[in-house]
């Protein structure tokens, strides 16, 4: 997960506007967590901030840090050693105290330490919200479209081995939408939401209210939605509109001016 900042940042160079673009314009799945713990009114005690533990990135700690939460966790030190045995999870300095939440987002470096560590916070705090950035199954990379394996799946073992459920507040979660709704006085009937994933993207489109498009430059090919429109019980995941990649949205819309 990123700040808002980088992907400001990212969408400059991507798209070449520089000056054009604002921090408050991005909504990412960082900035979201943080929000959406905020609005649940974690307990302080004694006027201490909230304490979050993360799995992830450096970005998902600073929005977290930004929202007012003290944060433990995140990237460790290069030395760190990735796995833990028996015998050190029993000896494991664990920080006298509480935490509120336990966040999970996207770590490239995940391992069995942290994994670890994650189960038995939860199991030390029953009361802590478990909260995914989202639950994206795998990406695409390389020519020949190998999967790589998004945040969905460190959820899943974080799940499986503390018993919890993840509160996911990223796409297709309704929390994205109403706080998209909220902070930009939107309505969603007059809203467009884009993306190249059909169980997230469109899914959180279709679900929220808004049309959907979709573009096939990503995850999803011509093949799944033939698959797809043989599938009654996917109308949820259709899209209102298909594109080839964005371009086509830009040459239509010269197109009716």
């Amino acid at each position: 997960a990123s700040t808002r900042m980088e992907l400001k940042t990212k969408l400059e160079k991507v798209l070449n506007c520089r000056g054009i673009l604002k921090e408050d314009m991005m909504i990412g799945s960082a900035y979201v967590a943080g929000q959406y713990l905020k609005s649940c009114s974690l307990k302080k005690d004694s006027g201490n901030k909230s304490r979050v533990h993360v799995i992830g990135t450096a970005g998902l700690c600073s929005e977290l840090h930004a929202a007012g939460f003290d944060v433990s966790g995140g990237q460790d030190p290069a030395d760190t050693p990735s796995g833990m045995s028996r015998d050190e999870l029993a000896a494991y300095p664990f920080p006298e105290g509480e935490i509120d939440a336990l966040v999970i987002g996207l770590d490239n470096d995940f391992n069995y330490r942290k994994l670890c560590i994650a189960t038995v916070l939860l199991q030390r705090n029953p009361d802590a919200l478990l909260i995914a950035t989202n639950l994206d199954a795998f990406d695409l990379v390389g020519f020949d479209a190998r999967h790589l394996p998004g945040n969905g799946a460190l959820v899943s073992a974080v799940e499986m081995a503390s018993g919890r459920t993840a509160i996911n507040v990223g796409k297709p979660s309704p929390t994205l939408s109403e706080l998209i709704m909220d902070v930009y006085g939107l309505k969603a009937e007059e809203t467009l939401m884009v993306g190249d994933r059909l169980d997230t993207d469109i899914t959180f489109g279709n679900d929220s209210g808004m049309k959907s498009a979709l573009v096939l430059t990503g995850c999803t090919t011509s093949s799944d939605i033939a698959s797809l429109l043989k599938d009654d019980e996917s109308s949820q995941m259709i899209p209102s509109v298909i594109f080839p990649h964005v371009g086509y949205m830009l040459s239509l819309s010269h197109d009716t001016e």
